[in-house]
């Protein structure tokens, strides 16, 4: 044999490895597109579907990922809200955290009264 000239079992060799690896390349892109168009498929569903699909997604999405379904769902399902409906809940979550010091007070005030009378209920039971 010459310099020039390898062994055709060699030269297969090459050959089939380098159809394994575009068959590879050419396989992962298509799975790597088929993912993608499903991922923008359950996009879409969650924005057409309401809060309540919102929340499904979100939580499915935040559990495959590792993170806290909880909050992947509460997430989800504020991202489906429109935005009207987005603002009544931020407004609700102020005022309720401006009315909380006021709730407090008022269960203290009624566990006091509870208090109270339980002591003249078992006082004038004697």
């Amino acid at each position: 044999m010459s310099a020039g000239t390898s062994d055709p079992t060699v030269e297969l060799g090459e050959r089939l490895r380098e159809l394994l690896v575009a068959l590879l390349d050419r396989g992962f892109g298509i799975a790597l597109d088929k993912v993608e168009k499903l991922s923008r498929t359950f996009d879409e569903i969650a924005a057409r579907g309401g809060y309540k699909v919102g929340a499904l997604v979100g939580g499915t999405h935040a559990a495959v990922s590792g993170r806290n379904p909880v909050l992947g769902a509460i997430t989800g399902a504020v991202s489906a809200l429109s935005p009207g409906a987005k603002a009544a809940v931020i407004a609700l979550l102020i005022l309720a955290l401006l009315l909380l010091p006021v709730t407090v007070v008022l269960v203290l005030l009624f566990l006091i009264v509870v208090a109270v009378v339980a002591v003249t209920r078992s006082r004038s039971a004697n």
